[in-house]
């Protein structure tokens, strides 16, 4: 007998019903997390025909990983029963069960549409701290913001049009954004099906607004750091790691979970992979999942200068794998791990997503700092979010992809390692932004960019080097244990 998406739909309830119990039964915790791994291991691995069996590993492992690290938080206190019960019924049930299993049908009943999964939004580029290489440029001293009914519109058009109910919310600051009286907490109370994760310097989260949290029960916060002390204040300026530590114990205390976002570059790469790092911000300081960017030469004097060199970026591929699927850590890095998004995620792919800027300007991410729609401009002319998605520049970004490798079988896809078109593919994007005439920089340092025939021979002579180098790793690690 066959195994339908309504089935699996059934199976991921029945393993969320576990799992619902393990806060209240503490005596057999340990029981009920090893009997949903095994289903995690048998929906993610086994049963998956059409797929790089290691890549599936990887996938399992991830989500493995969380499921432990909810027990263990539960266990330590710094996960509240009010904020788990809420966690399980807004991110796991509506967002990891319900709209993946619509957005599957709806994709089967119409061939030709485009579901992402989600969104980044960025309501504001006012920020409290001028760090060095902001890819939003963002200070002091910048004024620009979204108001409050565009961003609650976008928000429930991506639910009624994508199915879609996990929202990211970036910046600027955004615990900064005030509009009509209102902020990011009394966006998230009003979108209470919603799954809030916010990327913030966390030096605003004191202990009334963690408790706010808590209160409603569906944000998590992604705070920045960029290493221990003395690299995260280098960057952020003096003081800001001990700000953030003061973060991380308000928000253990109101028992809200919390990540880290990490930025990887030449000068710190070493570090933020490190067993120590790992060890001081999951085990002792309680980090529930972390996110690890390697830089872009975009924003705010940008420079190739800063990139990871190849032969570094291999080894952050190495522990980075290690750190999943062997350390039982939640620490994804955004290029390296593309084997368990099946590559680029931009341009509102299938199960991927899009970016809109604090001017409403739409990219293909937050990564590509160009744009064709305006989200307001469209509303004003009377179109509604899903009309982005049609846009020639979007639609040619998602060719490429799945000329790529979404769009094909697993056993012929092209590097994973490598997945995204400005960066490890730097021509496409190039040849792209060339044939259409109409799409925008979204500021100064993408115009200069653009327009610096330096900075593309530089990531051309990049991307070589880096196929040269896990070219070879991908066939044999991958390609050839499918």
């Amino acid at each position: 007998m066959p195994i339908t998406k309504e089935m699996k739909k059934n199976a991921w309830s029945a393993v969320l019903d576990i799992v619902v119990r393990i806060a209240d039964k503490k005596p057999v915790m340990r029981y009920l997390v090893k009997k949903a791994e095994g289903k995690l291991w048998t929906d993610i691995v086994e049963e998956e025909n059409d797929s790089i069996r290691p890549a599936q590993e990887l996938k399992f492992a991830f989500v493995r990983n969380l499921l432990r690290t909810t027990e263990n938080h539960l266990t330590r206190g710094i996960l509240s029963k009010d904020m788990f019960h809420k966690m399980v019924k807004v991110f796991a049930r509506n967002v990891f069960v319900e709209d993946i299993s619509k957005r599957d049908i709806m994709r089967d009943d119409a061939k030709q549409a485009v579901y992402p999964c989600f969104l980044v939004l960025s309501p504001t580029q006012v920020c409290n701290l001028h760090c060095s290489g902001c890819y939003a440029s963002s200070a002091t001293t910048t004024r620009s913001s979204l108001p409050y009914s565009a961003v609650t519109r976008i928000i429930k058009e991506k639910v009624e049009f994508w199915h879609s109910r996990f929202t990211v919310i970036s910046g600027g600051e955004p615990f900064l954004w005030k509009s009509d009286g209102r902020g990011i907490v009394d966006l998230a109370r009003e979108h209470h099906d919603n799954f809030f994760m916010v990327y913030t310097n966390g030096t605003l989260i004191n202990r009334d607004l963690a408790w706010e949290m808590a209160d409603v029960g569906n944000i998590t916060p992604a705070i920045s750091v960029e290493g221990f002390e003395e690299k995260t204040d280098l960057r952020r300026g003096k003081g800001v790691f001990k700000k953030i530590m003061e973060s991380f114990k308000h928000l253990r205390d109101a028992g809200v979970p919390f990540g880290i976002s990490v930025q990887a570059e030449r000068a710190n790469w070493d570090e933020v992979t490190s067993t120590e790092f790992l060890r001081f911000y999951f085990d002792e300081q309680g980090a529930f999942y972390g996110w690890l960017f390697q830089y872009m030469p975009i924003g705010r004097s940008y420079t190739l200068k800063q990139m990871v060199t190849p032969e570094e970026r291999l080894e952050m591929f190495k522990r980075n794998v290690q750190a999943i699927k062997e350390g039982g850590y939640n620490y994804i890095d955004f290029w390296n791990q593309g084997v368990m998004t099946d590559g680029c995620l931009a341009a509102g792919r299938m199960g991927g997503y899009l970016y809109i800027d604090w001017n409403g300007n739409v990219m293909p991410c937050v990564f590509i700092p160009y744009y064709q729609d305006n989200i307001l401009d469209v509303y004003g002319r009377g179109g509604t979010l899903n009309d982005v998605l049609y846009s020639d520049y979007f639609k040619e970004i998602r060719g490429w992809q799945s000329e790529y490798a979404y769009g094909k079988p697993a056993l012929e896809r092209d590097n994973l390692i490598l997945p995204c078109p400005i960066r490890d593919h730097h021509k496409a994007i190039h040849e792209i932004l060339q044939h259409h005439y109409q799409i925008k920089p979204s500021d100064k340092a993408a115009k200069e960019a653009v327009e610096d025939r330096s900075y593309h021979q530089g990531l051309t002579e990049y991307d070589q080097l880096l196929r040269e180098l896990i070219d070879p790793v991908w066939q044999t690690e991958y390609k050839n244990t499918g």
